[in-house]
């Protein structure tokens, strides 16, 4: 018999009744379960945090270069 693999892992977590109240309401207007809610949140979360240590690297950089506007891009951009 073949064996089937899920993708996927169960896992428990505590909530307050009134979180899970919300949590019911919104999966209920956006048509989805909990599990996906619950998923699509984290995905968001994390390209949240994604996109902050982009703009972290870009603050860094900016520093180093002592960029302050799009002049100062032009000018390292075309130093040969």
């Amino acid at each position: 018999m073949k064996s089937i693999q899920r993708n996927t892992e169960v896992v428990s977590v505590s909530l307050l009744k009134d979180l899970v109240k919300e949590l019911d309401k919104t999966r209920k207007i956006r048509g989805q379960s909990r599990s996906a809610l619950i998923a699509s949140l984290i995905s968001k979360i994390a390209e949240e945090e994604r996109w902050n240590r982009i703009y972290k690297r870009g603050e860094r950089t900016a520093r180093q270069f002592k960029i302050t506007s799009e002049d100062d891009i032009d000018r390292i951009l075309h130093e040969a």
